[in-house]
């Protein structure tokens, strides 16, 4: 089966706070990419009534569940404040994966919902995810805008992301060198992440249509460190491409650059210490000294490009960044 857990031709959607400016038009968006991804969504006094093409809303998780039973998938798309209730009722509704797209999510909530998601066998993905993306198969959130077959082309290497951006970017890099992508996720950049680079690369290991990993990463917290010892625990013995940014940061502790989670504290997650484990890790992992370096690393490693013909390399003018 194309894609992977996360997202495949079996995924459906119910978006939470559907009705509010940016999810009302992921969902206009995706549904015309993707007819029938989104089966619903769900804001609290506005049961009843759709948005286009003719996606319906609840006023409730549970009660579009009960209308749509194939709904397997939760999109947060509501205020900080909310993030904690929606979660816990997307998980008691049965749902198995929830991607939050907020930002600023209390740390409190974010380990509590962490925690009873962990209880439950449910994957979370963010805060501050910008979503997932497979090629020919559907799109999670607004990652690549509306026309991301410009940036992301259909391949063999996973893309990782803090930052959401860069996931995009990433891609279109390595599409115009010739590698399309598996699939692109933005992990988010918050303190706490509900799923990290090294939860995901047990069941990449087993995908045979998984070729690689690129990994782009930042300052702060350990995530980085825990994927070099997955790699070193001989749990991805795939090509891994990384970068980590930020080390002009690392003298100034307490101070957040971006991202929440981007921040050195107690001496802890310069962006050095990440680089010097992961290329530590083992022999199937090459760190970028500089950004643009990533396609040249996952070519070291043996990873051909999948892109025979130069015109399907082609990237729009307006994504192309590098």
């Amino acid at each position: 089966m194309k894609g992977t857990s996360l997202l495949n031709k079996n995924t459906r959607l119910v978006v939470i706070g559907a009705t509010g400016r940016e999810a009302s038009q992921v969902v206009r968006e995706s549904e015309a990419l993707f007819p029938g991804i989104i089966l619903a969504g769900v804001t609290p006094g506005k049961g009843g009534t759709t948005i286009e093409p003719n996606v319906p809303i609840f006023n409730t998780i549970e009660e579009a569940v009960a209308e749509h039973g194939a709904i397997d998938t939760a999109l947060i798309y509501v205020p900080p404040a909310s993030v904690k209730d929606a979660a816990l009722e997307a998980i008691a509704a049965g749902l198995k994966t929830v991607f939050v797209i907020t930002e600023h999510t209390p740390i409190r909530d974010a380990a509590f919902i962490y925690r009873v998601a962990t209880e439950n066998g449910v994957r979370v993905v963010g805060g501050t995810s910008l979503g997932c993306f497979v090629p020919a198969v559907g799109r999670i959130a607004a990652i690549g805008g509306k026309a991301p077959e410009g940036a992301l082309a259909d391949g063999g290497l996973v893309v990782i992301s803090k930052s959401g951006g860069l996931t995009v970017t990433t891609a279109e890099m390595l599409k115009r060198r010739g590698h399309g992508v598996l699939m692109a996720m933005g992990m988010g950049g918050d303190i706490i992440a509900g799923t990290i680079y090294s939860d995901l690369m047990e069941e990449l290991q087993a995908n045979p249509d998984c070729t690689g990993l690129v990994m782009l990463g930042e300052v702060g917290g350990t995530y980085e460190e825990q994927a070099a010892e997955a790699i070193q625990a001989g749990k991805f013995t795939k090509p891994v491409a990384a970068f980590i940014g930020g080390e002009f940061q690392e003298e100034q502790e307490g101070v957040a650059f971006g991202h929440a989670g981007a921040v050195v504290e107690r001496g802890k997650g310069k962006a050095s210490d990440k680089k010097r484990l992961l290329a530590a890790a083992g022999p199937n992992v090459r760190v970028a000294r500089y950004y643009h370096d990533l396609p040249d690393c996952i070519e070291e490693l043996g990873v051909k490009p999948n892109l025979d013909n130069p015109a399907s390399r082609e990237v729009p003018a307006k994504y192309a960044t590098i």
